[in-house]
């Protein structure tokens, strides 16, 4: 029977879809089983092997000494070096100096997720009379959970689209689409942070993939102009038009800290000074409730690290948009002439692509050993599992290309 172990590998795929099994989840599954397994679903760098990039030295350094000295059994947090955090954190983002005043960090333990759930949480308790999550089509699948939880109601909108709708949380990702890949241009932002301005909505901004949209100018122009630009584009436009918004920065992508996993960062962006103290009281209030108070040793050493050791942290983070940049070049020059050639235009970046897929896509890509996210008629790929091998990459290019659109 033609794609045999394909078949057969989809039948697996759909009984653990009916365990419960997300999509994520079913392909990491899936690709373990297989020795010849190649992953295309895991959300991490990957190297021209399929293997993970190595974790950050620079944090496993300073976990190590912060476990070493936690031999006394107290709570402790970095409440004291919290405004030297965020002036480091600043520096990284690119954020003008002059507005650094105005700016409020938290720091939460469970990593990006933790900090977009803490955001949402903020947004919703400054504005009682908020009853919707609003966000963009193909998403973050976990937007979804993250409303539910909070007990209010969930909406999309057109992806290069304005959520202004009334008594609705308006959640933007600050960076490409975290499923598709997809980099809002400037005059998308810019109309988003005007109507904000204009209605006095309160935004969260989920950025997960601090400058992985430039990744590609990284060769020519380095890197702290590749994140001037992620700046320029993502966050300027709000701060120009005094919206107040809650910057949710995942650090595991950008420093390789997936296994470490060490906390997530809240930006509180506030201009007007009465209405900050009322939302910084607020998001202490979140963070004592989230039981963030005192603090894993590995948020305390991610802390000291990013204080002191700031630099080496970015050189970790260049290093995986290098990775990135390298892979998309691969994915460039393959998909030449294919259904999925526009995916690597300029105006998609970053990690993943997510192409719709034709019916029987999953069973003759399972077929080439090829594990993607197949979910809701599309097929998503981390372009960094990529390999090395010439061979190999110009068959799953060709997989991927003859099944997705």
């Amino acid at each position: 029977m033609a794609q045999e172990f394909g078949q057969s590998v989809f039948e697996c795929a759909q009984r653990l879809q009916e365990e419960g099994r997300d999509a994520n989840q079913i392909a990491k599954i899936l690709c373990e089983r297989d020795q010849q397994g190649h992953n295309y679903g895991i959300g991490i760098v990957l190297d021209g092997e399929g293997k993970a990039m190595a974790s950050s030295s620079t944090l496993l350094e300073y976990a190590t000494k912060e476990v070493q000295e936690s031999t006394v059994g107290d709570y402790k947090n970095s409440n004291a070096q919290l405004e030297s955090l965020k002036e480091a954190v600043l520096n990284w983002q690119q954020v003008p100096e002059e507005h650094w005043s105005k700016f409020k960090l938290g720091l939460v333990s469970d990593a990006g997720t933790g900090a977009v759930k803490t955001a949402v949480e903020l947004g919703l308790m400054q504005n009682p009379a908020l009853n919707t999550l609003g966000v963009e089509e193909l998403g973050w699948p976990a937007y979804k959970a993250i409303a539910k939880v909070a007990r209010v109601q969930f909406a999309e909108f057109a992806q290069d689209g304005i959520i202004d709708q009334q008594n609705t949380l308006p959640i933007y990702q600050a960076g490409p689409m975290n499923t598709t890949g997809m980099v809002r241009s400037v005059d998308v932002v810019r109309q988003r942070a005007k109507a904000a301005a204009d209605k006095g909505q309160f935004v969260v901004l989920d950025r997960a993939y601090s400058g992985f949209e430039f990744a590609r100018d990284l060769a020519d122009k380095g890197y702290q102009s590749v994140m001037a630009q992620s700046y320029d584009l993502q966050i300027k436009p709000f701060v120009e038009q005094n919206v107040p918004f809650c910057l949710a920065i995942s650090p595991t992508k950008a420093f390789i800290t997936f296994s470490l996993r060490p906390c997530g960062l809240v930006l509180l962006f506030c201009p007007d000074e009465q209405e900050q103290k009322s939302a910084l009281l607020t998001l202490n209030t979140i963070i004592r409730a989230r039981g963030s108070s005192f603090e894993h040793p590995i948020i305390r050493a991610f802390a000291k690290a990013m204080i002191n050791d700031g630099a080496r942290l970015q050189a970790e983070h260049e290093q995986a948009l290098a990775r990135v940049a390298e892979a998309e070049s691969v994915w460039q020059e393959l998909v030449k002439g294919t259904a999925i050639e526009y995916l690597y235009s300029a105006d998609y970046a970053g990690l993943f692509r997510n192409p719709q897929a034709k019916d029987s896509a999953a069973v003759h890509i399972y077929d080439q050993h090829i594990y993607p996210v197949f979910a809701n008629n599309r097929c998503r790929q981390n372009v960094t599992g990529i390999p090395t091998d010439r061979t190999l990459a110009e068959q799953h290019v060709k997989a991927f290309a003859e099944q997705c659109f």
